[in-house]
């Protein structure tokens, strides 16, 4: 599939140069937007925590661009889903969040 690229030389000269080949095209994860605090980074995974049925779950996320105090997440999150505001690896997987005990089981 041919491909037609502008590039900003040095200068700023416009350049078109057109290639022949294979352009890959990524799956396009869904994008959540979420407070930048509710993401955390550790040397080991970035996640999200959400709220499920009163108990944290870490979610694994990638983090997206940067608005302002916002930042687009891609991970297994859906619309609706609660998460935690200030997310701290200090709050454990199943710990029980949201100031009211969680269910039994």
């Amino acid at each position: 599939m041919p491909v037609e690229l502008e590039v900003e030389t040095a200068t700023a000269h416009w350049r078109r140069h057109v290639s022949h080949g294979e352009v890959a095209r990524a799956k396009r994860a869904a994008r959540a937007v979420r407070p930048r605090t509710s993401v955390v980074t550790t040397s080991e995974r970035t996640f999200v925590i959400r709220d499920h049925d009163g108990r944290a779950e870490w979610v694994d996320v990638k983090k997206g661009p940067v608005e302002g105090d916002l930042m687009q997440v891609a991970g297994d999150l859906r619309p609706g889903d609660k998460v935690v505001r200030r997310g701290t690896d200090e709050l454990h997987e199943g710990a029980a969040i949201g100031g009211r005990p969680p269910p039994p089981g």
